[in-house]
């Protein structure tokens, strides 16, 4: 199970950073990475303006529920608990239940 997070998680970190990089993308600004190889027409060249912002608004979009879905994946599996902690705490039960019950007893003399 551990693996599967540690797996969720690294994937987790690899959307947040594409998705900051399609987000800096959109902006038409010269502040953003939009402006990049100059002239209006940036990297995308080859096809219209609003064809690559509506393309890349989709790709953040399906970026955003991926990062929600894994989220709550994440989150499901972090709050499940293992198996061996549930063990260890019956354990504690269980001996705790045993020494109120001995206390419990009077001494026979």
């Amino acid at each position: 199970m551990e693996k599967i997070q540690l797996f969720l998680l690294i994937l987790q970190v690899i959307i947040a950073l594409v998705m900051i990089v399609t987000i800096l993308l959109q902006k038409t600004g010269g502040d953003s990475l939009g402006g990049i190889g100059g002239g209006n027409g940036g990297l995308g060249s080859g096809i219209s303006a609003r064809a690559s912002a509506n393309a890349i608004t989709k790709f953040t979009i399906f970026l955003v529920a991926l990062f929600m879905l894994n989220s709550l994946i994440l989150a499901r599996i972090s709050a499940k608990p293992s198996d061996v902690s549930k063990l260890q705490i019956d354990k504690i039960i269980e001996q705790e239940k045993s020494q109120e019950n001995k206390a419990l007893i009077p001494p026979v003399e």
